[in-house]
């Protein structure tokens, strides 16, 4: 399940890895939507809502004991039970009572969040967004078992603040050990309670990682899970389990062999939530030697930049925009901060399949289709597929660029309103500066209380050199990176914009 565009960054059933390069932004602005100033979420969970809805309807509903009393009951199921599948059928009609019945209970505590919120779910479809969760995870979006093991994979990445993405075998483990023994029971046992049930879940998936993404770019993530329902598992009880092959077992020397990551386009977790900073650029490899690849730029048809989602200050939806490098294979590639030619094509294929898919010419323009199999049609210059444009040999810049980005929810009636710079200050001598800073304001509203933090990151400078599509920045240290750059591109035939750059898949605009 990806975390990294909006109802995006949206995170492939690949749970949620916050990645930035093709954004999941829309599914993070969407959560920022329904998360009072506290970072809590709106709302009874999906378990207790199920529990109340089947208490009334029909008896006692679904089992919300500890993880540890759950699995013991499983491995019971385990010795003796086939798996079962739990099928579900959604519709429209379905999808829009779910997202009511949760916007009725958000209106009781923030009206004005409730109708901003409601406007969004009616412009993004949640079921859309859990499908590209799940995506290669080898879970069924149409199985409510194979959601509700999403769903609680989910709920241990959240606590424990992980990233990297759960193997198949791990799915199936927390499938089998959580979801099974409770599949004779309501609502998973009957098919109309059922399909409500597995609705309620897949909108409250979106809705706690887009509250994770929130809260980690704020920097309250061990706040968030403070003040969360306590029908989720409770985030002490998961942050005392590790993610196996063998599923969630307690951690320890005892425990089984931690689960592999399904793709290393993911970082590795992180130990504890850490205050939000600026986005430092990417290391890179190290300049001083010549780069490996280079004979990569001899397959390259062009290298354009498509219109995409962003976030900005307070959690405004906005226009951004990614690089792509099409080659004359057929295939086409999500650049990512490091120059062309020091990527391995072939180890980054593997690693990280996503950034990948195909072409073919269709007019002026291009049919794209990702690795999901699903194909959009983008015509040259129609505002959201260009030409970039690639610097001179040896070119000098004099100017600044900045690139601004955010979160928060004040632009939707909230308190929060998050603003992250970013900017580069280029000289004619050949000199260079990189700078940041980010920060945070609680309006207070609806709590009382008002706060603002403030950072900047440190600043950076050295020598730059551009070459076509590379970047080489040295610093004061001596050391040297080479990372992807490029310009936009302006008027019909295209000129090229030097008021529009790409560093990495970062696009920056001019201060002048």
């Amino acid at each position: 399940m990806r975390p990294d565009s909006t109802l995006p960054d949206p995170a492939t059933p690949r749970l949620p890895q916050p990645r930035c390069g093709t954004r999941v932004y829309l599914a993070g602005a969407l959560l920022l939507l329904t998360l009072p100033a506290s970072a809590q979420v709106a709302g009874t969970s999906v378990l207790e809502e199920a529990r109340q809805r089947q208490a009334q309807a029909d008896g006692p509903g679904i089992d919300a004991r500890s993880p540890s009393e759950t699995a013991a009951t499983a491995r019971e199921s385990e010795r003796s039970e086939p798996d079962r599948r739990l099928p579900f059928a959604t519709t429209p009609d379905l999808r829009r009572a779910t997202v009511e019945r949760h916007l009725r209970s958000l209106r009781t505590t923030n009206p004005i969040a409730a109708a901003e919120a409601g406007r969004e779910l009616a412009t993004y479809d949640y079921d859309a967004i859990v499908r590209g969760f799940l995506d290669g995870t080898g879970l069924d979006p149409a199985d409510a078992g194979d959601v509700l093991a999403a769903f609680v994979a989910l709920q241990w990445m959240v606590a424990n603040d992980a990233t990297a993405e759960p193997s198949p075998a791990a799915l199936r483990a927390i499938r089998r050990r959580f979801v099974l023994p409770m599949a004779d029971k309501p609502p998973l046992s009957q098919p109309a309670s059922r399909a409500a049930f597995a609705e309620q879940v897949k909108l409250r998936m979106v809705l706690h990682h887009a509250g994770w993404k929130a809260a980690r770019q704020l920097g309250v993530l061990p706040r968030f899970l403070a003040t969360l329902s306590n029908e989720f598992i409770p985030a002490a009880k998961l942050q005392a389990l590790a993610l196996t092959e063998a599923g969630l077992v307690p951690k320890g020397p005892a425990g089984a062999r931690p689960s592999q990551p399904s793709s290393p386009d993911a970082p590795p977790p992180a130990a504890a939530a850490r205050p939000a900073q600026p986005p430092a650029p990417a290391p890179g490899p190290d300049a001083s030697a010549p780069p490996r690849h280079a004979a990569n730029w001899d397959a390259v048809e062009g290298v354009y930049f498509r219109s995409t989602t962003g976030v900005g200050v307070g959690g405004m939806v906005t226009i951004d925009f990614e690089p792509l490098i099409v080659f004359t294979d057929g295939t086409y590639y999500e650049i990512d901060d490091t120059a062309l030619e020091d990527v391995d094509l072939a180890a980054e294929r593997s690693a990280k399949p996503r950034r990948f898919g195909r072409w073919t010419r269709k007019g002026r323009g291009f049919v794209l289709t990702g690795v999901d199999g699903k194909a959009a049609d983008y015509a040259l210059g129609d505002g959201s597929f260009f030409r970039a444009f690639p610097a001179g040999a040896e070119e000098r810049v004099a100017r600044s660029y900045r690139r601004l980005s955010g979160g928060g929810n004040s632009a939707m009636g909230g308190d929060v309103a998050v603003a992250v710079e970013s900017r580069y200050d280029f000289k004619a001598d050949g000199r260079y500066g990189r700078g940041g800073s980010v920060g945070a304001l609680n309006s207070g509203a609806s709590t009382g209380v008002g706060t603002a933090i403030g950072r900047r990151r440190a600043p950076e400078g050295g020598q730059y050199r551009l070459d076509r599509h590379t970047l080489t920045l040295t610093g004061a240290d001596g050391r040297s990176r080479r990372l992807f750059f490029a310009y936009g591109a302006q008027k019909d035939p295209p000129e090229i914009d030097r008021d529009m750059i790409f560093v990495g898949d970062s696009v920056f605009s001019s201060d002048d």
